[in-house]
């Protein structure tokens, strides 16, 4: 049985870097194929859309009955529900482990304007985190030494965005030809 993955983004900071990566890859479109441009500037506009779109759409918080990650710019960190101390949004989202270090987020980071108006855009993540750490199964045995934190590098979604952007800018341009 595969266990349900529930993904929390802000939802501005997801769309306004969606948009801008959509708008690359229009414009790239458009510079490599009708208007017969230089292809570096289409290619370079391609990995802009890549970089909008690691920024916005994969920079998320995904939380799972026994464990929360957090992706900043295709680097997650993950570590099980049983090593969370705490989940807070004083000072942007923060996960804090039982050894004392913690987790941010970029796309729940801190903010001048956040600091302002006491974060209300990360209170629904608050809300589901901690709700998600309650229902967390409790760990059996001490809670001594080090928290155990996975942190990988998401090639393979890279790999993903880098062929979704590129693979249709090079079929452009070859039939353009």
């Amino acid at each position: 049985m595969r266990m349900r993955v529930k993904a929390i983004r802000r939802p501005v900071y997801v769309w306004l870097p969606v948009t801008g990566a959509i708008m690359c890859c229009v414009i790239a479109a458009l510079l490599i194929g009708p208007l017969h441009e230089e292809p570096p500037a289409a290619l370079m506009l391609g990995g802009m859309a890549v970089f909008f779109w690691a920024l916005g759409w994969d920079s998320a918080v995904r939380s799972t009955p026994d464990r929360v990650s957090v992706t900043n710019f295709l680097v997650t960190s993950a570590v099980a529900w049983s090593d969370v101390a705490q989940v807070t949004a004083d000072d942007g989202l923060i996960i804090t482990l039982r050894d004392g270090r913690s987790i941010g987020s970029i796309a729940f980071g801190s903010s001048l304007l956040g600091a302002f108006t006491g974060y209300k855009t990360h209170q629904r993540a608050l809300r589901l985190l901690g709700e998600a750490h309650r229902n967390a199964p409790a760990r059996h045995g001490k809670d001594t030494g080090p928290s155990h934190l996975d942190v990988t590098f998401e090639w393979g979604r890279l790999l993903c965005a880098l062929v979704t952007v590129f693979g249709p800018l090079l079929v452009i341009h070859a039939l353009s030809r």
